[in-house]
C-alpha cells in the first residue's frame, strides 16, 4: 500500500508515461480482483485521477500538433506555443 507522501509524490509526476504508468498500475489492481472494498475504491479514485492527468496531456498535445499545421495562408508553420504546467499539475 502506498503512504501519503508517495501518493503526493505521484500525484505531481510531470510526463505522460508518468501519468499513464500510474494509471496502468491501477487499473491493474482493480483487474486483479484481490483487494477489499476499501482498497478498490482508493485504486478507483488514483485510476479516475490519472486518466483526468492523460486526458490534460493529450489536449496539449493536440493543441501543438494544430499550431504546427497550416496558417490562415493555407501554408505550413509553427507557432509558439506557451506551456502553463500547473495546468497538469
Amino acid at each position: 500500500m502506498q503512504t501519503e507522501e508517495d501518493l503526493k509524490r505521484y500525484m505531481t509526476e510531470k510526463t505522460f508515461e508518468d501519468a499513464l504508468q500510474q494509471l496502468e498500475g491501477a487499473v491493474g489492481k482493480l483487474e486483479n480482483g484481490s483487494l477489499t472494498l476499501e482498497a478498490a475504491l482508493t485504486s478507483f479514485e488514483e485510476g479516475i485521477h490519472w486518466s483526468k492527468k492523460c486526458h490534460q496531456f493529450l489536449d496539449k498535445a493536440e493543441k501543438r500538433i494544430e499550431m504546427i499545421l497550416k496558417d490562415e495562408e493555407g501554408k505550413y508553420s509553427k507557432t509558439e506555443f506557451t506551456d502553463d504546467k500547473d495546468d497538469c499539475l
